[in-house]
């Protein structure tokens, strides 16, 4: 039985809830029941869920690279002209050398930039061709 308090002509009075269970064959009242099975299950579920999900989120968008090598990529893309650019053309540079790290990175893991920088490099050109 449960007791709450309610306000009744600015007093406040007690309220009880009783209920009651009853077996739905032979209308005996039932003392005690458990509702933990779908509550242990239902638990579970959220849990293999929300684990599995963010297991998932990582394995698909956490494609980065330590930040130096990122940094020594980009900068290199950016820098490999010789010669001044107009600040536009830096600017345009600067997008393609963004969208061709970013394509890159997910296609090549760093464990397999690190084993074959030339396969790297192949990937990095045609994708910076890709975004032109």
């Amino acid at each position: 039985m449960s007791e709450s308090l309610c306000k009744c002509n600015d007093e406040e009075r007690n309220v009880k809830v009783k209920v009651t269970t009853y077996c739905s064959e032979c209308s005996s009242v039932m003392e005690k029941f458990t509702i933990q099975k779908p509550l242990k299950a239902l638990g579970l579920s959220l849990l293999v869920a929300y684990g599995g999900s963010n297991f998932i989120d990582y394995a698909i968008s956490d494609n980065r690279y330590p930040l130096k090598v990122e940094a020594e990529i980009f900068d290199s893309c950016l820098n490999s002209s010789e010669r001044p650019l107009k600040h536009k053309n830096y600017r345009n540079k600067k997008s393609i050398c963004l969208c061709a790290l970013q394509d890159t990175m997910n296609e090549i893991s760093f464990t397999r930039y690190s084993v074959d920088e030339d396969g790297f490099l192949n990937a990095f050109s045609g994708n910076v061709n890709g975004c032109k």
